[in-house]
């Protein structure tokens, strides 16, 4: 979905065009997609009939959205179906999320919650290439025949012990037990359910949170590093590689883009899988002071002109540089914060608003940028990026604490899980 519009863009663009579609209307094409997913992710926690069946219908939204794609007959086929793409996949994700933590034990399900992002940037990185060899009809079809598959094999999925009991079927919700903890005392596992129900009806909701003092200034130093995250440029860098590559007179700028969205999938799963052993705080500001550096350095290379002054692949490697480190520190810390920052019962309410404003930033971002590029120069935009990563570093030194805000929970939260569920 996010990798669709480069390698698509310069063909929209063309006179050829089965679609022609204007510079301005390229960023709308992008920010549908996060318009969806802002409102996807605001329903994501509702599901009349179970995860499983929210899971599925998520999948369906997202199969409407292509099969409009692939009818495509002008621009606002383009945007409906973006919107609706967005929207689908908002929702499924946070169906799934919820679907995997009842279904697993939390470390497992800690695990599999970051397959999520890498199945995503996977995605992305499988668009990017195949939108180069394939036109937009035909990628619409590919897609649409996966998600079918989807949605097929999401049919066997089996509803979590949690849901069988949540709508009355305590022997199925048995029988899910005795499947998954073959030497679990069944009595204590249920009455662990049925507390677990209790306390997500008491989940807090942004409101509650907020007259939290407590949570409040963490809560803002989320908000504000998703902020920065976003409006030091990696949206608009992501959505137009093709296009800023070609503007540099780049030699086979095409499979240049594949190559830099390849190093930011990469580089993300690095920040994802690495980043957690170190001091959250010291890696946002590594990374910050490097993504300051490699921005201007940017800013240089295209101001000046260095692929004809010195080196045909100097905007190449300069941009590579500066996806490399932010993605392995910037893109990644703002979400891992959540679980320092805030009890369990917050977590899931933070989350959501953190989504939310990574996806309405982007759109903010990527219009701007296009803004910049059409009607200034590559470089504007670079040096504006530049500007925001240098009071970002500010940010992080000043407002950033070594040490959690709230608390991390530990093994002790079973314990007090034993004794709630004997009172």
């Amino acid at each position: 979905m996010l990798g669709w519009p480069s390698p698509t863009y310069p063909k929209l663009l063309a006179l050829t065009s089965p679609i022609p579609i204007s510079m301005d209307q390229t960023a709308m094409v992008a920010g549908f997609l996060m318009i969806g997913n802002i409102f996807g992710t605001l329903i994501s926690d509702g599901s009349f009939f179970g995860t499983k069946y929210g899971i599925i219908l998520g999948l369906c939204g997202m199969l409407v959205g292509w099969i409009l794609m692939w009818f495509a007959a002008d621009i606002y086929y383009l945007l409906s179906s973006r919107i609706i793409i967005g929207l689908s996949f908002g929702y499924a994700a946070g169906q799934l999320k919820i679907y995997i933590k009842e279904l697993c034990e939390p470390q497992l399900a800690q695990v599999l919650s970051k397959c999520i992002n890498f199945y995503a940037l996977f995605g992305v990185v499988i668009a990017y290439i195949l939108g180069y060899f394939l036109s937009f009809t035909t990628f619409s079809l590919a897609v649409m025949i996966l998600t079918a598959v989807l949605i097929a094999i999401s049919l066997f999925l089996p509803h979590s012990a949690r849901e069988y009991l949540r709508f009355g079927k305590t022997k199925e919700a048995e029988t899910m037990i005795k499947y998954l903890k073959s030497d679990a005392k069944i009595d204590f596992e249920m009455q662990k359910l049925n507390l677990d129900l209790m306390l997500k009806a008491d989940n807090f909701s942004i409101f509650q949170m907020l007259r939290k003092e407590k949570l409040r200034k963490p809560f803002a130093v989320v908000v504000l590093l998703t902020f920065f995250q976003q409006f030091t440029g990696a949206p608009a860098t992501v959505v137009y590689a093709q296009m800023t590559l070609r503007a540099t007179q780049l030699p086979y700028a095409e499979l240049c883009a594949i190559g830099y969205i390849v190093l930011f999938f990469i580089s993300n799963l690095i920040g994802v899988f690495y980043c957690s052993k170190f001091n959250r705080k010291y890696c946002l500001l590594f990374s910050n002071i490097a993504v300051s550096a490699t921005l201007v350095l940017n800013v240089c290379t295209f101001y000046y002109d260095f692929n004809r002054t010195y080196w045909k692949y100097t905007s190449l490697v300069s941009l590579c540089l500066y996806i490399f480190f932010h993605s392995i520190g910037l893109a990644v810390v703002p979400t891992m914060l959540i679980p320092d920052y805030f009890p369990a019962r917050a977590r899931n309410v933070v989350s959501k608003v953190q989504i939310m404003c990574f996806s309405a930033f982007a759109i903010i971002i990527t219009k701007i940028f296009q803004v910049l590029y059409h009607n200034y120069s590559l470089y504007v935009a670079f040096l504006l990026f530049s500007c925001i990563s240098i009071v970002s570093a500010f940010f992080i030194v000043a407002f950033v604490p070594y040490k959690p805000f709230a608390y991390v929970e530990s093994n002790n939260n079973i314990k007090n899980e034993k004794e709630a569920i004997s009172l």
